[in-house]
């Protein structure tokens, strides 16, 4: 905002009809009710009247089922947290621009995955998160009863929905039990919803079956606004030290945010949070891994492990040896205002042009029984009036002139000709215009899609057409043609694969760097940041 950029914030989790303007000048839009969670229903008609620069997400990609379909450029900040990532995740992030993870972890899990991605960690506001022993002295003395200086508290943080135990409970509650078993001047408090939701294990029912009723303590039950920022800071620095046996975490906030406040981790070695716990924490191996329904691998905390942590931060704190000055250190890495200067200033100063998907000159390629307002026709044979262009796409060359047309449509059809891709995409090359673009849609190879129509002849894959991008990895060392593009989307729909490309000829900018393979794009140069129009942000 302070930059100039008009930001809308699309809370369609939070937010039912309406819309909230925010003094700082920012707006939150909402979702029609009976949405869903990512509010693919009532997108649409966001980025019809907000006609953003870019939408960034900050949603797990698996939901994001409308997002990345339109013109607007889409920016996909993403929180790896399992490996590997599903393929309709990978599907659904090749409709980005760009790709960021939180992570180094997640960028290594993409990268691996053949995905480049840019890291921008989140951020937290250091000068609320801070060190501050009036607020841990007030915060422990509203508890009941009150817990004094010479009881070790253990604080947990985390959203308890779903299953499996994303935040691993049950584990957190067996170590509880055992260590509990062993010290009795410990407290543990817990900030969650407990009867949680989705499946999640009732944690009531849990510390009643383990008979931790005198021990462990729950947060009240949370209204929609949560609690406060000096609260959080108050109940950080009341903790002597911060459990968190998360299976699969994209980021971890908690565990810096309690750092920030002098608190060490007690956690689960694994996922983001290996690169979140410093040397002055207490890091548990894993007892193993785990595949879950998406086909990816969570972490299984151990639970001896575990105990042990809390054993090593027990001795520590008994021994007066946790220095939270020296705790608060490794994490000022994570200022909001450092991070957003550092990473997201040079992103957003760096925003492709839309992809214009018209023109005056239009092609639908083997377009059948349907008609298109504004363009030519073209089929095999003129089965029907609308028809303009008869012609078989086997035969070379194809009856237009060189770059004739700005957008061509090129829908299921590839999968019915007998012929090599490389000269199909030279054609295609041939007759599309500098700067136009070229849909393609096809069927998948290994699928209902392609086995179902007995005309189906061959299938493709998402990196297919990845060998004509010499910006992708393939690209880059297989070259089958001299006649480059650029792959600016690629993903798949209900009934197979998408594309759009666009040829690079001489007035196409080069793609830029650090993009996921086959999103590298660019229309034009972005101009400076001091010539270009404020973004919308969604």
């Amino acid at each position: 905002v302070k930059d100039g950029h008009r930001v809308y914030i699309y809370a369609p989790g939070a937010l039912h009809g309406g819309k909230v303007d925010l003094p700082d000048g920012r707006t939150v839009l909402s979702s029609n009710f009976g949405d869903d969670r990512w509010g693919n229903g009532t997108l649409l008609y966001h980025l019809e009247w907000t006609r953003p620069d870019v939408v960034i997400t900050w949603l797990d990609p698996q939901g994001l089922i409308q997002y990345g379909w339109s013109e607007d450029p889409s920016f996909m900040w993403n929180p790896v947290d399992t490996w590997p990532i599903p393929q309709e995740e990978a599907a659904i992030l090749g409709r980005a621009e760009r790709i960021m993870v939180c992570s180094e972890w997640g960028r290594r899990v993409l990268d691996k995955q053949g995905i480049d991605s840019i890291y921008i960690p989140c951020g937290i506001d250091l000068k609320t998160y801070n060190i501050n022993p009036v607020g841990r002295k007030r915060w422990r003395e509203q508890l009941r009863p009150a817990i004094s200086d010479d009881v070790f508290l253990i604080g947990s943080v985390g959203l308890n929905t779903g299953s499996p135990d994303r935040k691993a409970y049950g584990f957190e509650f067996d170590a509880i039990r055992i260590f509990a078993e062993r010290h009795k001047d410990i407290r543990v408090y817990i900030h969650t919803n407990a009867e949680g939701d989705a499946g999640a294990i009732n944690l009531y029912t849990l510390r009643k079956e383990l008979g931790l009723e005198d021990v462990i303590c729950f947060c009240r039950p949370l209204g929609p606004l949560g609690e406060g920022e000096l609260y959080m800071r108050d109940m950080y620095n009341a903790f002597d030290v911060l459990l968190h046996c998360g299976i699969a975490e994209g980021f971890g906030l908690p565990l810096i945010e309690a750092q920030a406040c002098g608190t060490p981790v007690v956690g689960n070695a694994a996922t983001a949070m290996t690169e979140l716990m410093s040397l002055l924490c207490y890091p548990c191996e894993p007892e193993c891994d785990m595949i879950v329904a998406t086909s990816s691998r969570v972490a299984l905390p151990s639970v001896e492990n575990i105990v042990d942590g809390l054993e090593r931060a027990y001795a520590d704190w008994k021994r007066c040896k946790v220095e939270r000055a020296k705790v608060r250190e490794p994490v000022l890495r994570f200022e909001q205002n450092a991070i957003y200067d550092q990473r997201w200033r040079p992103l957003l100063e760096d925003i492709p042009a839309r992809i214009k998907l018209g023109g005056e000159r239009k092609l639908a390629l083997a377009t059948g029984i349907n008609k298109k307002e504004g363009f030519v026709h073209h089929d095999k044979e003129k089965f029907w009036p609308h028809i303009d262009v008869a012609h078989d796409l086997t035969v070379f060359p194809w009856p237009w002139e060189d770059s004739s047309w700005d957008f061509i449509e090129f829908s299921d059809c590839l999968e019915h000709m007998r012929v090599e891709l490389v000269q199909v995409m030279n054609e295609l090359w041939r007759i599309t215009a500098p700067g136009g673009y070229v849909f393609i849609h096809t069927a998948e190879a290994g699928t209902w899609q392609l086995y179902t129509d007995p005309t189906h002849v061959q299938g493709f894959a998402l990196n297919s057409f990845d060998y004509f991008d010499p910006s992708t990895r393939i690209g880059g060392v297989y070259s089958y043609s001299e006649r480059k593009w650029t792959i600016r989307k690629r993903t798949t729909d209900e009934s197979g694969l998408a594309f759009i490309l666009q040829p690079n000829k001489e007035s196409h900018a080069v793609p830029l760097p650090g993009l996921q393979k086959g999103v590298r794009d660019h229309e034009q140069a972005a101009p400076p940041p001091d010539q270009r129009e404020p973004s919308g942000v969604v």
